[in-house]
């Protein structure tokens, strides 16, 4: 689909399958570059929870639009595109974990933290420790349960969307999620008992 007359893309309207499809048959840049708008942020957000550095996580997201970019020809449409390219992500982050052999990952402290929900200092204090503690303890987990959790309770997929993207069944995933979290809630049993 061509740029309007004011040389913005007039895609909202189009599914991510049939910007792909307009893509294959045209070759237009802008396509491209509303598939990346769209889906920026969620996989970035995905990477990161994978790696937990936000400089890597920002180069391997790079990496896995380019990868999906020259994949575009195996894209099939047996799952909807955001599937597809949340499978090509995974398969960048665990390229990457497996290149580092570094798994469980190394917790980077200099990570930007959220903003605190608390109004006075001391809960502010607590809530930044125990933001600390859950990104070590997900640090610690092995990467497939760190997908999981990632997939299913950071991205609100159900178990058969993260199934798909992971390759496995929806009881795997609801398997894994089961045992990171019984994991977590063992790391984080002095902060849950308070």
């Amino acid at each position: 689909m061509p740029p309007t007359s004011n040389g913005a893309l007039d895609s909202p309207a189009l599914t991510d399958e049939r910007l792909v499809a307009a893509y294959r048959e045209s070759g237009e840049p802008s396509l491209v570059d509303e598939l990346v708008r769209r889906h920026l942020p969620r996989v970035n957000a995905l990477i990161f929870q994978m790696v937990l550095d936000e400089s890597v996580a920002d180069d391997l997201t790079q990496e896995a639009f380019l990868r999906a970019l020259r994949g575009l020809g195996s894209f099939r449409g047996k799952s909807t595109f955001a599937t597809w390219l949340f499978r090509v992500a995974m398969n960048t982050a665990y390229s990457h974990l497996k290149r580092q052999k570094n798994s469980p990952v190394q917790y980077r402290s200099d990570v930007p933290e959220r903003e605190s929900t608390q109004s006075g200092p001391d809960e502010a204090v607590l809530e930044a420790e125990l933001d600390e503690e859950i990104k070590e303890a997900m640090a610690e987990l092995p990467p497939d349960l760190r997908a999981a959790m990632a997939l299913t309770s950071f991205e609100g997929l159900d178990a058969k969307q993260a199934g798909e993207i992971e390759g496995c069944p929806p009881g795997t995933i609801y398997a894994r999620v089961h045992q990171a979290r019984q994991r977590l809630r063992r790391r984080l049993e002095k902060w849950l008992s308070s």
